[in-house]
């Protein structure tokens, strides 16, 4: 994401106009208003805070759709696009570690839609990681298991 920011004191944020403020644990209680985000978020969970930091630019108006598309195998590939944007590409080297950090965006980016693809390269794969999905989120989220052919 090319955004483009100011660097400002905490008083200078908090009377500025801008969408969106990455500040300190210690500063957020200083600038004290909406669109605050903590600089650890960024660290912890750089998905979930470009999903963040997007849906306070673009606004509540766009389509909102939370899509991942997971590509099981001995390298499972992640990838998420919220509000038409990339906002993670990963591999992870287990079931288990896909199912958490897929939880992690379902679970912490607002979105009125949210979708899982999974393709049925590893099909024992791909159900075990849709089953253990629908079982945490259940009608939040829609799972499907996808083709692969062609892809």
């Amino acid at each position: 994401m090319e955004l483009q920011f100011d660097s400002l004191s905490p008083e200078e944020a908090a009377a500025s106009n801008a969408k969106v403020i990455i500040t300190t644990r210690d500063e957020a209680g200083i600038v004290n208003r909406k669109g605050v985000m903590l600089d650890t978020e960024l660290e912890n969970y750089p998905a979930i805070a470009k999903a963040k930091i997007l849906r306070s630019i673009i606004g509540d108006q766009a389509d909102d759709q939370l899509v991942i598309g997971i590509d099981p195998g001995s390298r499972i590939g992640i990838s998420a696009t919220y509000l038409h944007q990339e906002i993670l590409s990963a591999v992870e080297s287990s079931p288990q570690d896909a199912i958490d950090r897929v939880s992690a965006m379902l679970g912490g980016i607002e979105s009125r839609k949210k979708l899982v693809k999974i393709g049925d390269g590893n099909i024992a794969m791909a159900r075990q990681i849709a089953h253990m999905l629908k079982m945490k989120f259940r009608d939040q989220v829609s799972v499907e298991i996808v083709d692969e052919d062609g892809s």
